[in-house]
């Protein structure tokens, strides 16, 4: 379990039949039937791959060139990405059922190991303090804004800490 398995887990749920649905653009689109196993583990191995690559390098880009460009990467990524879940699922049924975001939050929390989540939540909290001090020192809009960023990121990885240890 790491923290790219708890990103590419936040994508799948099983249905009522105990069938493994997809839902390439999370809460915002139709789930895929996946047909068996196989068709499974080549949907997940190309999504956990596309984190692995999408995530460091966007944030790479932005912190060595600047964001603006980290932005550019990051649509362009996401054109691979579904030039890449495509193929792999355009012969799978849609499902009537919906992914809601507790369902998201608790399956990406089943990926992530707890020693993960603790390190994801205090950084987190350690980044809103961070943020705090910037807008303290005069960068009040940058400040702000980093602080309610990362008070969501803590919010989120602190919410997946309780369902994992209610679990």
């Amino acid at each position: 379990m790491g923290y790219f398995d708890g990103l590419t887990n936040a994508s799948f749920k099983k249905d009522k039949n105990g069938t493994t649905v997809f839902f390439p653009w999370g809460i915002f689109g139709k789930g895929r039937v996946l047909a068996d196993e196989v068709a499974e583990a080549k949907v997940r191995a190309f999504v956990h791959r596309f984190y692995k690559v999408s995530v460091p390098t966007s944030i790479g880009v932005g912190v060595l060139f600047g964001w603006a460009w980290a932005f550019l990467l990051v649509a362009i990524f996401y054109g691979w990405y579904y030039a890449g879940t495509k193929p792999l699922i355009s012969g799978c049924s849609y499902s009537d059922d919906k992914l809601t975001l507790k369902e998201v939050y608790s399956n990406s929390a089943e990926g992530h190991s707890k020693v993960t989540l603790w390190l994801l939540f205090v950084g987190s909290v350690l980044l809103v303090l961070m943020g705090v001090f910037v807008a303290t020192t005069g960068a009040m809009i940058l400040g702000l804004l980093a602080a309610a960023v990362f008070g969501a990121t803590a919010t989120a990885f602190g919410y997946m800490l309780k369902l994992k240890h209610g679990a």
